[in-house]
């Protein structure tokens, strides 16, 4: 069975940022994932993982702007400095938590050609490769489907496997997040079999509604029988906004089997 992570973005959304951690801890999860730690104080955190004994699987870097509408940096000309400056700050926080992989949201790049979008993205993951290279962490990209995100540019697992496979570097991997897959009207089984091989981290929600397993109609079940099939020893991330409470939306997965 693979192992699972509390994404704390999106679970518990109740309750202030903070208790989310305890909140993972005592519903039988011992790894946990968030979208931005920047945002929050960092020894409050290290507090909170080290109480409630969790790990910090995954975190984005900072994005950019993003309460002007940006979705991140990779892809975007002109922001090269900024983006590894961004991954500096996201690997010295990694390091302080222990955490090991960081996703570096691709962008929506206006009125750039798609080639130079992919020709700035690939030379930022080359250059952030060598900095978390040399921490042991890994650097993922991530698909974000089009009807979520209009105009970002890794909108399939397609061109986010392209990107990975461009930046030639095991430091830079895929994360494959079966819903994302799933809204851009693709088979996520077909994905996994297609990409295993640059795949890092995965995640899952159920299609439509982004809820948990079973309130959609994505293959859920047999895409994790897929991911035990072929021996993947990372974790499933619980990406997904609870329809009820979040330990309703958790009914689907016996306690025994989260952490």
């Amino acid at each position: 069975m693979p192992r699972y992570s509390a994404n704390l973005t999106m679970l518990w959304n109740e309750l202030p940022v903070l208790d989310r951690f305890r909140a993972a801890a005592v519903a039988g999860f011992r790894r946990v994932e968030i979208l931005f730690v920047h945002d929050l104080d960092p020894a409050a955190v290290g507090a909170a993982l080290r109480e409630h004994r969790l790990e910090l699987w995954l975190f984005d870097p900072r994005p950019g702007d993003w309460a002007a509408g940006e979705r991140g940096l990779l892809t975007l000309p002109g922001r090269e400095t900024e983006f590894l400056e961004s991954m500096q700050e996201a690997i010295a926080a990694a390091r302080r938590f222990g955490t090991k992989r960081l996703n570096a949201l691709a962008g929506i790049p206006k009125g750039v050609q798609p080639e130079e979008a992919r020709k700035t993205a690939v030379s930022n993951l080359r250059a952030a490769a060598a900095l978390a290279a040399a921490e042991g962490m890994k650097i993922l990209v991530e698909a974000i489907n089009n009807t979520d995100i209009p105009g970002y540019f890794a909108a399939t697992a397609d061109i986010a496997a392209d990107l990975v496979a461009g930046a030639s570097s095991p430091a830079v991997r895929l994360q494959l997040d079966q819903y994302h897959v799933g809204m851009a009207g693709q088979d996520v089984r077909a994905m996994l079999r297609k990409h295993r091989a640059l795949v890092e981290h995965v995640q899952i929600a159920d299609v439509p509604g982004r809820h948990q397993p079973g309130t959609g109609k994505q293959p859920i079940a047999e895409f994790l029988a897929d991911l035990d099939a072929m021996g993947y020893q990372g974790t499933v991330g619980l990406e997904y906004r609870p329809q009820g409470s979040t330990e309703e939306s958790l009914a689907w997965l016996p306690r025994g089997a989260r952490g």
